[in-house]
């Protein structure tokens, strides 16, 4: 059974697992991100360091899986190169003595460069992830299904960013103090919470 997408072209069931598969990782991925930065309008330090965990342990655990049909990009120099970034900047930001997470200390160039790593290496590390948990993604050829995962996680994205900084129609201060979060100045004042 194959489903169709358009007015001709057929896609496979193996395809359309690892489509949605795809989407739902990259999506959820980036929804937490998003959606601080929304609030509090900072990339905290813990997605930092996830990031940063994430990357090296792929990379170290690349160099010991020999190259295999299956991870051919995950092997290639490109692919290290890209993993390695976000410990470059780990070392950078420890030598230079800067703020990991904000620009606090107005060093613009390092605040920015982390962005610039974290959009380059967040959706490379999920890719990772999904190339090693999904045997059938490189199956993922129909372009719409390419380019719709691309859409969904961006409209994820832009979704967290959004309930983030309007976090006061979906949340209350009660909510953010109970999940041990920092309560933003301008939260929702909780209703009388029974106890």
């Amino acid at each position: 059974m194959e489903a169709v997408i358009g007015s001709q072209a057929k896609v496979r069931p193996e395809e359309a697992r690892a489509f949605v598969l795809s989407a739902i990782v990259l999506s959820t991925g980036v929804f937490g991100i998003a959606f601080w930065y929304g609030v509090f309008g900072t990339v905290f330090f813990e997605h930092l360091f996830y990031v940063w965990v994430a990357s090296t342990v792929a990379l170290v655990a690349s160099l010991f899986v020999p190259p295999i049909d299956a991870l051919p990009k995950f092997m290639s120099w490109r692919g290290r190169f890209v993993l390695i970034l976000p410990s470059v900047l780990m070392v950078m930001t420890a030598l230079q003595g800067t703020d990991l997470a904000t620009s606090e200390q107005g060093d613009w160039l390092v605040w920015g460069l982390n962005m610039a790593i974290i959009a380059v290496t967040l959706p490379y590390l999920l890719y990772v992830l999904i190339l090693v948990a999904v045997p059938d993604i490189d199956r993922l050829t129909h372009p719409r299904l390419r380019i719709g995962v691309f859409a969904i996680t961006g409209l994820i994205a832009l979704a967290g960013y959004e309930i983030g900084a309007h976090h006061p129609r979906f949340l209350t201060c009660y909510d953010f103090k109970v999940s041990g979060s920092n309560v933003p100045e301008n939260c929702r004042p909780a209703a009388a919470v029974e106890g």
